[in-house]
């Protein structure tokens, strides 16, 4: 008979042939792809597809010949279902029971997986369908045939599992028949309950040890099994109420825990109790599972299954095991007992006692994968306040930071890892446990502050005594390395919480005894060093409240600053070890620096007097030390000195200090230094030793790094009179300006034309440009390169300029050359700078120069602010331009190695973090926000406008057509550059300033107008595929509209007209939208973007390929700046070329 039903479609012989030749391993792709394209053609042109199903199902055919059969029956419900009638269908579902389930299926132990699989899917798909109007006895079936423990009770209950499922996740279900099955399974949630109760009991009464151990589970086991998948099922389900099985009536939940000793039922069982868990619920319900969770019984039997667990070697599925308990009741605290407390409830005391002490087991396990499940309770209490109340959370605080402690450090390579795959995947997960871990010891060093400083003193002890073998130091993956490192955290992290307000609680005497004992360690491993200094450095906030031990702090600091690592140890060359020590001495010096800045009550004028006892001792033994670690010093002995009393006194000091150090920025070579060439030859900079650092490159950092110290440090002041650090810098600016000029030029384009052999040396290293693009973490090579002496150089004048903008105005203002210098050193180099240093230009220089002017004094800095603006926005314009060309027409080819990749990679990175500083200086005009610790620049106005909420300049820049029109281009342009964090923030922008124009009574010009949309439609074009993008550029747009569509209305339709299949009707619309008093936002929005949707409705790849030309006016046209003197008081007109003249 079954030929028949292949002779007008293919051989039988044909189609078995293709069935085996899918499930072949030994089959190649092409061959799987054409028995798989013959085996879905005889789905669609079989005419009989149950009769071909039936016959291919058989027992005596192969599992993949059966399974192929079942997939035909499979398909014939899911296509053909609706095209027979209501008996046909009843035959079929009896001839599926009888003949298949029933009859057609090996015993329970014996049928294949695959053959299970499809045939639960095969009675899914017909109780979607027809479940339980037309197949009203689909439990008793299942009942009957979980009695016989056979394959067919096991397929149905599967079935029931999967149907439960996919009321909520098949999307296929029409909302009226998604409706029906949740009612219907509603109604039969007791008998389906009540069934599944029936299986569990059987099991647990029949089964014995000999059950519970044996390698395969039992008929009986499986159909429990089966029975448990339902519940696990259900107990997801949004709809279901889970309450059905814990309450008092039911005894579901009693035998889930009893199932938790059975070894083939237990993960499944365990993970019904998580999802019961898991379900966020009413406060009653909270604290009835709460109780019933926390009984004596079942708490006791947790104890003994964990035990069990970790007293043997664990298999994966122990793991698995242990891991769902351990969620199952860290979500019982979280969604449950948080409840509960919350609701001014409680569970009994007993019970919650031995609920942490639970908890506390399954965090002292040594998986970390375990204990990253259970950190998350103990960090969710301590952030409640009604739990840090509480006193038998307290009573276990401590011994949760010892298990925190414990397993503090990151493991290393060589250490056991069980239950990770690799290194690489423990490390992620260490990271991110590292960060709960530091929090969890903040939290409880508020709540139990002795306790928790005993467990970093008792560690600290540990530490102290250990010895380092001298194979193993200057090494960083060594044990004593780790263990200091993160020892040092943590000590930082538990002191800080305890001091971070006065309490009285506090045993300052166990403390003081700490940090003597830490003071009295010693080590000739520089590496262990740093993290010992930083370890000293964790005690510094105590001494806001006792300094007695402030003093041999400070000596034992110095100590190791001036202290000599000349040992040679193996492996470590000399080169490393001199980084290694450098690396020392710098930390040491900030941690000194930090100590002075941040807690000044410390530095008393005896503290003081010592700390220049100490540095005149230090400089007897300055031979190995590098100039970085001594500036660090030199600006904490000018910090500190603000402790003299008598202001004079610290002037001379302070001249004193720095004098020495500015002796070249103070001599006539300096002064002669007119051009590139002499500066050159001054720093003795030529072709032969270029890669070299001479001494005079070393001493004008010095002497820069001096004034930056001077600048940033010295506070004290007399009221009414200039700032005397005004007075000690300013006569050292004239050959700053020169120097930094001069500094400038090494980066810049030009010069290598001229000096081609500075190029190379100045170029940034691979290592470099890696880490950069966050590429690499940190440089293989630690000692510094001829690019990295003059990039310091390069950000110390540049530091000095924003320290002088930030801390000596308004004095630096009135210096009449001060806006020239920064033009000519600054500004007119930032056309051909290199990308990395234009940020830094932009950041430490423009933007302080600008933020930090006083109001009244603003004219000075039009003129560099106008000529900034024209020169950022072009090149800007120009890098982002050449990156959309190079998008459109790249392809794997145009790489001939891999350097030239990493080169494409650098520059756009470079462009972009460049246009995201000169964003950020734009939205300085734009903010509503003031500067912290700036001049009342920022000052808001009280007024009920929020246009006037603004900078205050802001309105007087757009009234200033020189400088208005680059500000905003800058703005309108920056929405369509190719970055979506920066186009955002210029939407932000461009929004405010349209509305202030519109509250000033500046009108847009037609000429604006249509720059202005233009740009915006462009930018939509690049970012409108996002919709964060999208909604602010279509904003912008209909801002622009509504200020102009009554002035100018056939400017902003001519535009939209211009849109590449734009449909006529919907402008129409939009305009109709807009004309309506009550139109919302949303609806303004919804009916532009209608309108623009044929260039933002193309896929993100292909975004940009096919950029619509809409024409673009260019009313704009920028004059050169670069000689003009700067603007005094003279009053500037309004916008000229952008706007009408009309008011």
């Amino acid at each position: 008979r079954i030929q028949i039903l292949f002779e007008h479609n293919m051989s039988l012989q044909e189609l078995l042939a293709a069935i085996e030749c899918i499930h072949s391993p030994s089959s190649t792709s092409a061959q799987r792809t054409h028995a798989y394209t013959t085996c879905e053609g005889f789905k669609e042109r079989c005419e009989n597809l149950p009769l071909a199903g039936l016959q291919l199902s058989k027992t005596t055919s192969s599992v993949a010949v059966r399974h192929f059969g079942l997939q035909l029956l499979e398909h014939f419900v899911k296509f053909k279902w609706s095209e027979i009638t209501d008996s046909e269908r009843s035959e079929f579902r009896g001839i599926l029971v009888k003949q298949i389930l029933e009859e057609g299926t090996l015993d329970i132990q014996e049928e294949s997986g695959l053959v299970r699989n499809i045939l639960s899917s095969l009675t899914t798909e017909i109780l979607k369908r027809d479940w339980p109007q037309q197949w009203a006895d689909f439990l008793s079936i299942t009942k009957g045939n979980m009695t016989r423990d056979n394959t067919a009770g096991e397929v149905l209950l599967t079935s029931l599992s999967r149907l439960i499922e996919d009321i909520e996740l098949d999307s296929n279900l029409t909302p009226a028949r998604r409706a029906d099955l949740l009612r219907c399974v509603g109604a039969c949630r007791d008998e389906i309950i009540e069934m599944i109760t029936c299986k569990l009991k059987e099991v647990l009464e029949q089964s014995g040890e000999g059950a519970a151990l044996a390698r395969r589970p039992s008929g009986r086991s499986r159909i429990a099994l089966a029975a448990l998948e339902v519940l696990s099922a259900a107990s997801c389900m949004t709809w279901f109420q889970h309450n059905s099985l814990y309450d008092k009536k039911s005894h579901v939940c009693t035998l889930l825990f009893l199932l938790l000793r059975d070894g083939h039922l237990r993960q499944r069982a365990a993970d019904v109790l998580y999802n019961l868990a898991a379900r966020k619920t009413s406060p009653s319900d909270n604290l009835q599972f709460s109780n019933f969770m926390l009984q004596d019984d079942a708490l006791k039997m947790l104890f003994d299954i964990a035990s069990e667990i970790c007293s043997s070697a664990l298999s994966d599925e122990s793991v698995l095991f242990l891991k769902t308990l351990c969620r199952t009741y860290t979500q019982l605290g979280e969604n449950h007992i948080v409840g509960v407390y919350r609701n001014s409830m409680s569970v009994p005391q007993e019970a919650f006692q031995k609920y942490l002490q639970l908890m506390l087991i399954f965090y002292q396990h040594d998986l970390i994968s375990v204990r990253s499940i259970v950190i998350d309770l103990w960090v969710s209490f301590l952030n409640i306040e009604i739990f840090r109340k509480n006193e038998d959370l307290k009573l276990i605080i401590p011994h949760v930071v010892r298990a925190t402690q414990k397993y503090f450090c990151k493991p290393l390579a060589s250490d056991p890892f069980d239950d990770f795959l690799d290194y690489s995947e423990l490390g992620k997960i260490y990271n991110i446990q590292l960060s709960k871990m530091i929090s969890l010891i903040g939290h409880a060093a508020k709540v139990c502050p002795n306790q928790t400083l005993q467990v970093a003193f008792d560690w600290q002890m540990s530490i102290l005594g250990s010895d380092i073998p001298p194979d193993i130091l200057c090494k960083e993956d060594t044990k004593p390395f780790t263990v200091w490192k993160y020892f040092s955290t943590f000590l930082e992290k538990v002191i800080s919480s305890v001091f971070k307000k006065p309490n009285p609680e506090v045993k300052m005497d166990a403390l003081h005894q700490s940090l003597s004992f830490l003071l009295k360690f010693d080590c000739h491993d520089p590496l262990v060093s740093y993290w010992h200094v930083s370890s000293i450095s964790a005690y510094v906030p105590t001494f806001r409240d006792s300094d007695v031990l402030t003093i041999p702090m400070l000596e034992k600091l110095f100590i190791l600053l001036g202290k000599k690592f000349n040992n040679s140890y193996p492996g470590v060359t000399e080169r490393k070890m001199s980084a290694l020590v450098s690396d020392l001495h710098r930390h040491t010096s900030s941690c000194l620096l930090k100590f002075v800045t941040n807690y000044p009550a410390a530095i008393t004028w005896e503290v003081f007097q010592e700390m220049q006892s100490l540095y005149s001792t230090l400089l007897t033994s300055i031979d190995n030390q590098r100039y970085g670690s001594m500036l660090l010093i030199l600006e904490a002995l000018i910090a500190g000195s603000n402790k003299i009393p008598n202001l004079e006194q610290q002037i001379g000091y302070i001249k004193q200090l720095i004098t020495p150090l500015l002796t070249l920025l103070d001599s006539a070579d300096i002064k002669r230094c007119v051009d590139f060439p002499s500066f050159l030859q001054l720093m003795k900079i030529d072709v032969n030793n270029c890669a070299d650092v001479s001494v005079e490159i070393k001493q004008l950092r010095l002497g820069l790094a001096a004034l930056c110290a001077v600048s940033k440090r010295f506070t004290n002041t007399e009221p009414g009179k200039p700032s005397p650090a005004f007075q000690l810098v300013f006569p050292y600016l004239e050959s700053v300006f020169a120097v930094n000029k001069a500094i400038n030029k090494f980066w810049c384009s030009e010069t290598y034309a001229e000096y081609p052999w500075l190029k190379g040396p100045l170029e940034p290293a691979k290592e470099t440009k890696m880490i950069y693009c966050n590429l690499l973490d940190k440089r293989t090579d630690p000692s510094p390169s001829f690019r990295m002496n003059m990039v310091g150089l390069t950000d110390y004048a540049n530091q000095l300029i924003e320290n002088i903008c930030q801390n000596l105005y308004p004095h630096i203002y009135s210096w009449e050359n001060f806006p020239n210098l920064i033009m000519e050193s600054y500004v007119i180099p930032m056309r051909t700078i290199q990308m990395p240093r234009l940020k830094a230009v932009l950041h430490a220089v423009i933007k302080p120069f600008l933020v930090y002017c006083p109001l009244e004094s603003y004219a000075v800095v039009l003129n560099v602010l106008q000529v900034t603006l024209e020169t950022v926005y072009k090149r800007l314009s120009d890098e982002w331009s050449q990156i959309q060309a190079r998008k459109l027409v790249l392809n794997a080819d145009d790489y001939a190695e891999s350097s030239a990749e990493l080169d494409e990679i650098f520059n756009d990175h470079m462009v972009l973090i460049a246009t995201r500083e000169y964003c950020d200086l734009l939205s300085h005009f734009f903010s509503r926000k003031s500067k912290a610790g700036g001049p009342s620049i920022d000052v808001r106005r009280k007024s009920g406008d929020n246009s006037k909420l603004l900078n205050p300049v802001t309105e007087h820049l757009l009234k200033t057509g020189e400088v208005s029109v680059p500000l905003l281009m800058s703005v309108f342009a920056c929405m369509g550059w190719g970055d979506g964090v920066s186009s955002n923030r210029a939407c932000a922008m461009a929004h405010t300033a349209l509305k202030l124009l519109e509250s000033s009574g500046i009108p847009l010009s037609s000429e604006a107008t249509h720059t202005f949309i233009v740009r915006s439609l462009q930018a939509l074009q690049i970012h409108g595929q996002h919709d964060n993008c999208l909604y602010t550029l279509l904003n912008v747009i209909i801002v622009i509209i509504q200020n102009t569509y009554r002035t100018l209305p056939d400017v902003t339709k001519d535009i939209l007209g211009q849109i590449p299949n734009v449909n006529p009707e919907k402008i129409g619309r939009f305009f109709s939208t807009l004309e309506k008093p009550g139109a919302s936002d949303r609806n303004l929005r919804d009916s532009l973007q209608s309108v623009v949707s044929p260039i933002i409705s193309r896929p993100v790849s292909e975004a940009g390929k096919q950029h619509y030309k809409i024409q673009e006016l260019k009313p704009i046209i920028f004059k050169s700046a670069s000689g003009r003197n700067s603007t005094t008081g003279t009053e500037l007109e309004g916008l000229h070329s952008l706007f009408s003249a009309g008011r």
